[in-house]
């Protein structure tokens, strides 16, 4: 596969509203789920009686992490149905695992931290809100050097504003860089190339369950 840019490819999969809602179900924000990029804070918080997950971000602290930070969310690819639908229609076309990381941007005065980098795993990358500029340079062939890569001095073979619906292809190994235009937030869906576990068929159960 080779980098590709798609416009409109999947409107209205993840919006503002609906991510509102997920940041307020408290057991959701783990903080192994939710990852600052950056130079972490040392964040500390007082849990209730009922807290079941002491590692859960109460909605205050939450907040202020989203202001300061550019921050993904992992392990979402079940969070809604149209984020679990395109996670199961990528598995059946790729043959591997995919996974859901939303992106969010709410500060456009912050540096992303990745800065240039290339992946180990195929990422298709859907714009969800905002406008984020990508960059995407040609494939790394010595993956043995360092991923993050300081000064590129090529030109881009893709050099895109992406707006809502708008999609992204970027294969293992491609340098590429994203810089937020706006406030913006998007879901990177990673595919696994590597088998983890001892059957090939062991893939996140996308069954959705309907009780009316």
């Amino acid at each position: 596969m080779k980098p590709y840019y798609e416009k409109n490819y999947w409107d209205s999969l993840f919006s503002w509203k609906e991510l509102e809602y997920l940041i307020n179900i408290r057991p959701l924000m783990s903080a192994s789920r939710v990852n600052i990029l950056g130079d972490e804070p040392g964040l500390k918080w007082q849990n209730s009686e009922w807290t079941k997950d002491y590692s859960c971000l109460p909605p205050s602290l939450l907040r202020e992490v989203l202001d300061n930070y550019i921050v993904f969310i992992s392990d979402m690819s079940r969070s809604t149905k149209n984020i679990n639908d395109f996670a199961k229609m990528l598995e059946k076309e790729y043959g591997f695992q995919a996974d859901a990381h939303i992106y969010i941007c709410m500060n456009t005065s912050i540096k992303h931290h990745f800065g240039t980098h290339f992946d180990y795993n195929d990422n298709v990358i859907v714009q969800c809100e905002g406008e984020t500029n990508w960059k995407v340079w040609d494939e790394v062939t010595d993956t043995r050097q360092q991923r993050y890569l300081m000064d590129i001095k090529d030109d881009p073979i893709i050099d895109v504003n992406m707006k809502p619906g708008d999609t992204i292809w970027i294969p293992k190994n491609y340098p590429h860089r994203a810089t937020s235009n706006t406030v913006r937030l998007s879901v990177s869906f990673p595919l696994a190339h590597h088998r983890t576990y001892s059957y090939e068929d062991y893939f996140e159960d996308r069954n959705w369950v309907n009780l009316y």
